[in-house]
């Protein structure tokens, strides 16, 4: 496994000093880990992702998903840069993990078709966190 302090740290510092969207901008969002369980995505920047998954996600690993939205329809690739135990309901476990994304993803084209109050960003502290499934 790698460990993440191998990633360039000048992506990293990006990936932070982007201003998170809460994934609810996009209307309906579905995220699967390719060959794994479903991705609840939270908020979202051109570069990262954050959300929750049922599958344990190693810091550091790399991933791919599969995201579809009313106008997207692709599958991003990244590395796991944060992963935390949550919860754990009726023997299931439920993971927080934020995602660095190998390459940025064009969000403008699922933002047209929300609303414009929605379009707004809001800081999401990275403390919060959304309801589990």
């Amino acid at each position: 496994m790698s460990d993440p302090r191998d990633l360039d740290p000048s992506v990293s510092d990006e990936r932070r000093a982007e201003l998170r969207v809460p994934a609810t901008t996009l209307g309906e969002v579905q995220g699967r880990l390719v060959g794994g369980s479903e991705f609840a995505v939270l908020n979202y920047t051109p570069r990262s992702l954050y959300g929750q998954s049922r599958s344990r996600l190693l810091v550091g690993a790399r991933f791919s998903i599969r995201l579809a939205t009313n106008t997207l329809n692709a599958i991003v690739n990244g590395r796991v840069v944060r992963s935390s135990l949550i919860e754990v309901k009726d023997g299931v476990p439920c993971y927080e993990v934020a995602l660095a994304l190998e390459e940025a993803v064009d969000w403008s084209r699922d933002a047209v078709s929300a609303e414009p109050s929605a379009l707004e960003a809001v800081p999401v502290p990275v403390s919060v966190r959304g309801p589990a499934e």
